[in-house]
């Protein structure tokens, strides 16, 4: 549900506001020099705050801050209603900031922060946390990095947590059959190379397999695979200007067949017909046992943070289950470009309005939020990857530095890919996945089935583009 929120959430904003004089101005916004007037001992005030949903907000961010702060009150201004039948989300995040003037705005993804800042809608940090003295030296220095980059240099914004993903390793079956475990910042030549060592000639409950790409999969894994390996490689497949697939290169022939190559190997976990109603998960139980990882069955896996909790509550329900002794290490990565990953992600940078008359106030919010002393409690609570670094880096005798080493891609790869039609995504996934069987099974090249991909998917994102447009303008009237 997070990652569908934030994936809803990293929409546009369109309107253009005119830069603010903030010179002379009282009632918490800067003064003389730009200095923030601090509240007094008894001033009271009331920030509003754009974010996702009202229960959601106070229980992660508004009750722990208003019990220290009992002099600001705080309201949410919820964006759900943005997404109802008929509306662009563009112009209905534009009107309702406009109307509802939130003081606090949530910004997802570094993108909308780029454009948000262009747009003058929020108010620059530095001098504020220059002012307050406010430690930002603990800040995770790669989600710092980013907002700066998409700011000019300057701090538009703070994040109080990051999303990551890790390279999770079954540390019994490396040592059971004599393999050295994984590394840091491997290529996916050297993961693929691990997985190949692991024996393949197991039946049925003792078949063990080297590599699952993610902990829960379904049918027609040929193309997940081959998007995963491509976008480590930084390969794209959509151009948004212009809406045109571009996946007919030899960086993605290289990447098609280092894929049918590995799933011919055996070494990678290929998932059987799995639409039958008796393969649907009734209880939580059996949700946690169709996770290979979580099972014993797989060497290694990619997956987020919350990996971490699915193997605790493994652990503590599946009594019959022998626990996953695990540890992890960094997402594959480019050789070329090592230090960076588009697995690591900001959604949640939280901005303050430029035009908000209560800047002092909602600075006392987005400050709160990412200091030390919220990271001390939500490190005991929270689930979430902690941009606060002092309470970050070890959970349950696990040290989670792979989570934290590589930096948000800055250019990333998936940039316009939000103008993609939501229709296109299924039909072009099966195209994909039929043409990578017919390369595994010897009846195309992959230069046919990459030309086949190229032409057919051009035509099925041509068709989604219409489909879409011609429903905007039919819920628009």
């Amino acid at each position: 549900m997070k990652r569908w929120m934030c994936t809803l959430a990293v929409i546009t904003v369109t309107a253009i506001l005119s830069g603010c004089n903030f010179a002379g101005k009282t009632n918490g916004t800067p003064g003389e020099g730009g200095a923030l007037k601090k509240l007094g001992k008894d001033e009271k005030a009331t920030i509003k705050v754009l974010y996702y949903d009202k229960h959601s907000f106070y229980q992660q961010y508004g009750n722990l801050f208003m019990a220290k702060n009992p002099n600001i009150d705080v309201e949410v201004v919820s964006n759900q209603g943005i997404y109802g039948a008929g509306k662009d989300p563009e112009q209905a995040l534009e009107k309702l900031i406009d109307e509802e003037k939130p003081d606090v705005l949530l910004v997802n993804g570094i993108e909308q922060l780029e454009k948000f800042v262009q747009k003058g809608r929020l108010y620059a940090l530095d001098d504020a946390i220059k002012q307050d003295k406010f430690d930002v030296e603990n800040l995770l220095p790669a989600t710092l990095e980013t907002i700066r980059t998409k700011g000019d240099g300057k701090l538009y914004g703070l994040s109080p947590n990051f999303y990551s993903q890790a390279l999770f390793y079954n540390k019994d079956l490396f040592e059971q059959y004599g393999i050295e475990f994984p590394k840091n910042k491997m290529s996916w030549e050297d993961v693929i190379n691990l997985a190949k060592r692991f024996p393949i000639d197991g039946q049925g409950d003792q078949r063990i397999y080297g590599f699952s790409a993610y902990s829960y999969m379904r049918d027609g894994v040929g193309y997940q695979y081959m998007s995963s390996i491509g976008s480590t490689m930084g390969l794209s497949f959509f151009e948004p200007e212009q809406m045109k697939l571009t996946i007919q290169t030899d960086a993605w022939k290289n990447v098609l067949q280092l894929t049918v190559d590995t799933l011919k190997s055996g070494a990678f976990y290929v998932p059987k017909n799995q639409n039958d109603e008796s393969n649907v998960p009734r209880m939580y139980e059996d949700h946690l046992k169709q996770n290979m990882f979580v099972m014993g069955k797989v060497a290694m896996t990619i997956d987020g943070n919350y990996m971490m909790q699915n193997l605790q509550e493994a652990k503590d329900r599946l009594k019959d289950v022998k626990p996953v002794n695990w540890d992890i290490v960094t997402v594959p990565v480019d050789p070329q470009n090592p230090d960076y990953s588009n697995n690591v992600s900001i959604s949640n940078v939280f901005g303050i309005h430029a035009q908000s008359p209560n800047i002092r106030a909602a600075w006392e919010f987005v400050k709160y939020i990412n200091s030390d002393e919220f990271a001390r409690v939500m490190s005991k609570s929270s689930d979430n990857l902690l941009t606060r670094t002092t309470y970050a880096k070890e959970r349950d005798g696990h040290n989670l530095e792979p989570f934290y080493l590589l930096k948000p891609n800055p250019n990333s790869i998936y940039k316009g890919y939000e103008k993609l039609p939501g229709n296109f995504y299924q039909p072009f996934s099966m195209l994909a996945n039929q043409e990578i069987q017919a390369v595994m099974d010897g009846k195309k090249s992959a230069d046919d089935a990459l030309k086949t991909i190229q032409e057919k998917g051009q035509e099925q994102l041509l068709k989604a583009k219409q489909e879409d447009d011609a429903r905007k303008a039919a819920e628009q009237k």
